[in-house]
């Protein structure tokens, strides 16, 4: 016994040792989420989390059954008292709900619900996965206090169980506070799915509230048994699910590192606590440590980041809440079961619907009269939309459109495809017979029509001709016909909304289709100093490793010098130095929109530079937009687009301004040429060399003859296909093989 003893003081010496170790691991297992975000859909990490969980549990099995034949609640503690947080489970139907001797592990109804609440767990790590591919980290807190109702309410109608009433105010008075918060974040956060998010916590309360029947109606000791198995049996779905790409999958980063070897302990860590709440207490209790935990964290990221009235309020009405849990924790259980409701929780009920009900009133006006939510009008930026609610506008179709077997890595991406000049001819022939395989959705724009070609030709390009114009006659204000192409951008995107993302990149920018299908269509594509690489299988069995490796990437993009500087004093004019110092289109200039940028955004992009103020520059030539982030990129784009800021600053500058707060931008291994060859040879000497290309500018669709003339060449039609054939046997994924086009 007293070997007993010590085991449960080693695993929880007290109960607020367990409350604690909640609240630790909760920021810590958020705080990994953070740090490696990309890593929380890696099948390996997936299943190291639920094989802790499942060996944990059996270790206690094993040592429980060795050293001590009662249960961690038999042995006493300083706070005993605590145990009677426990509500009382009435059977009014014995036969409807049999004692728990009448279940024995291994019977057919224990197995089955087992195998029930395996299932439903499975389901909750699905659904919360989705959730973090599409909603911030922010709006997935506001779902915990659903689950605390669902939890009551879930108890209360299949076990009868009765609870103080103050669990249940305290459970409104959060649940009132979710929605003032959430419309304190409106302006901040995207439109999130709440269908999933109410999935969510239905998925969590069901499965603690199985996790509190079974815990009732076995032993202490089969209770540790049975919870491994429910963890190792969640396994064989969820790879599953993984394996047909169901599961939203991200690349397994960086290999055996400190953050991914302890992001799966502390993750397990985290359900670990959860578990022995509910068989320490009940499913009711570890919804209140949930809350506790969760309210904790959104109030610290709500104060840190949007300090608005309305976030003031929603907090405050949720720590209410929290402290109404905590005042009852403490306290003895005799007072919570009187018969009559006490008058001062009726009045902060009441006070806190009133609150909820007129705030929504009031925003709900503001909406209708299409005024600002804020004080300025330009805080008052896009919400992230959900593109499956719409069905998205249809392309011109393709002379070449011939799409192989079942490929359809971009069946709804829309290929943004933009010339700074009209010179289309064979470069849009040649690109729309390669291309048009993979995408089924192009949109070409360029600054003119195509009627030279004729009229079958009239409709092949999106005409947009803003400031097109070029001259290059004066090195000291060089005109170049692509340096407002961004324009482009913002005329495709709001054209043509509803796709689920946006890959634009310019005629002569080579796609390496094989390698691009791996990248997660979910999060922004750019060669940004912040990228993380997607892992690369041709790099070998040390993949992993070499991913990471940042000699074997591309050139990211630069940061600016300080904008406060003069900038334009010293600079020696477009070659000799690069586009900061233009005073017509340079930093000068962008700093015109990034003014106007809401100090929140502009906050998220000096969280990427040490505080500073910075803006980012590089090659637009490549970049991906999620449809989610569509409307957000869209407005902040044209801010830069009121100034002439020129595209390289204003496009990769707008990208970092949008990107939520950990959110990874997914590294594009794109390399900008301006020496030989400007064709596929160069992917093949940069694979020697031991580099990716993912893409790369300039490449040219045909050659200058011997008379300076230049002229398609259909060769680099077929060189491009075999380029991207071999391409897919290096990465070992599958593709398809390409039939002839039409002649």
């Amino acid at each position: 016994m007293a070997i007993g003893v010590h085991f449960n003081a080693l695993v929880f010496p007290s109960n607020v040792a367990l409350m604690v170790s909640v609240l630790m691991l909760w920021i810590l297992a958020e705080g990994f989420r953070a740090v490696t975000p990309s890593a929380q859909g890696c099948r390996w990490q997936l299943l190291a989390t639920e094989l802790i969980k499942s060996t944990y549990f059996l270790a206690a099995w094993f040592f429980q059954g060795r050293y001590d034949r009662g249960s961690f609640s038999e042995v006493p503690t300083e706070e005993q008292a605590l145990d009677d947080l426990v509500p009382s489970c009435d059977s009014p139907d014995p036969e409807m709900h049999p004692t728990p001797a009448s279940w024995s592990f291994g019977d057919v109804r224990a197995m089955l619900m087992v195998m029930l609440t395996s299932a439903v767990y499975a389901f909750r790590v699905f659904v919360d996965s989705r959730n973090r591919e599409s909603a911030d980290t922010a709006t997935l807190y506001l779902n915990i206090p659903l689950t605390n109702l669902c939890i009551l309410s879930i108890l209360r109608t299949f076990l009868n169980c009765t609870f103080p009433t103050s669990f249940w105010h305290a459970a409104v008075i959060q649940f009132s506070g979710l929605f003032i918060l959430r419309d304190g974040l409106i302006e901040h956060v995207h439109t999130s799915p709440w269908s999933l998010l109410l999935t969510l916590a239905l998925c969590n309360s069901t499965f603690f509230s199985l996790i509190d029947v079974l815990n009732r109606l076995h032993q202490s000791r089969s209770i540790y048994l049975i919870t491994a198995i429910i963890f190792a049996f969640s396994c064989i779905p969820l790879l599953v699910l993984s394996t047909f790409q169901t599961f939203p999958t991200h690349g397994c980063l960086g290999g055996l590192t400190w953050a991914n070897i302890f992001s799966p302990v502390v993750e397990a860590g985290r359900d670990i606590t959860a578990i022995h709440i509910v068989h320490r207490y009940d499913a009711a209790m570890q919804g209140i440590s949930t809350s506790l935990a969760s309210t904790f964290l959104i109030t610290c990221f709500a104060l840190r980041f949007y300090q608005t009235s309305s976030a003031f309020l929603g907090c405050f009405i949720m720590t209410v809440a929290c402290i109404i849990y905590l005042h009852n924790f403490w306290q003895a259980s005799d007072a919570w079961r009187e018969p009559s409701t006490r008058r001062t929780r009726l009045v902060i009920v009441a006070l806190a619907f009133i609150s909820s009900f007129a705030y929504s009133y009031t925003i709900t006006a503001y909406w209708n009269a299409g005024l600002p939510l804020a004080s300025s009008s330009t805080s008052h930026l896009g919400d992230i939309e959900d593109t499956r609610q719409c069905i998205p506008k249809q392309t011109p179709p393709h002379l070449f459109s011939q799409l192989q077997g079942n490929y359809s890595h971009f069946d709804n991406i829309l290929l943004i495809v933009f010339f700074s000049h009209a010179r289309y001819d064979a470069n849009l022939d040649y690109h729309k017979e390669v291309y048009s395989n993979y995408f089924p959705n192009i949109l070409y724009i360029g600054p003119a029509t195509r009627e030279d070609a004729g009229f079958a030709h009239s409709y092949d390009v999106y005409v947009d001709s803003y400031q097109s114009d070029e001259d290059l006659s004066d090195p000291w204000n060089y005109k170049m016909a692509g340096r407002m192409a961004h324009h482009m951008l913002y005329t495709a995107l709001q054209d043509n909304e509803c796709f689920e993302g946006y890959l634009w990149a310019p005629f002569d920018t080579l796609l390496n289709v094989p390698r691009l299908q791996q990248f997660n269509q979910s999060l922004f594509w750019y060669h940004s100093p912040w990228g993380q690489p997607v892992p690369n299988p041709a790099f070998g069995d040390a993949y992993h490793e070499a991913t990471l490796d940042r000699s074997r990437h591309a050139p990211p993009a630069i940061i600016s010098p300080d904008p406060s500087l003069n900038l334009t004093e010293n600079w020696r004019g477009w070659g000799p130095d690069w586009w900061w110092g233009d005073p017509h289109v340079g930093v000068s200039e962008c700093m015109k929109a990034f003014r106007k940028v809401p100090s929140h955004l502009r906050e998220n992009l000096a969280a990427l530079t040490d505080g500073k103020t910075r803006l980012i520059g590089g090659s637009a030539d490549t970049m991906y937009i999620p449809g989610r982030h569509r409307k957000l990129f869209m407005e902040v784009l044209g801010l830069f687009l009121e100034t002439n800021c020129f595209l390289e600053i204003a496009t990769p500058s707008t990208l970092h301004l949008v990107v939520p707060p950990g959110e990874p931008i997914q590294f594009v291994d794109h390399w900008w040429i301006y020496q030989p060859p400007f064709n596929a040879s160069f992917v093949r000497q940069k694979w020697v060399e031991g580099f990716e290309v993912d893409t790369f500018h300039t490449f040219h669709w045909g050659d200058r003859g011997s008379d300076g003339v230049w002229k398609g060449n259909h060769h680099h039609v077929d060189d491009v296909r075999n380029l991207l054939r071999e391409s897919a046997e290096r990465q070992g994924v599958a593709f398809p093989t390409l039939s002839q086009a039409p002649s």
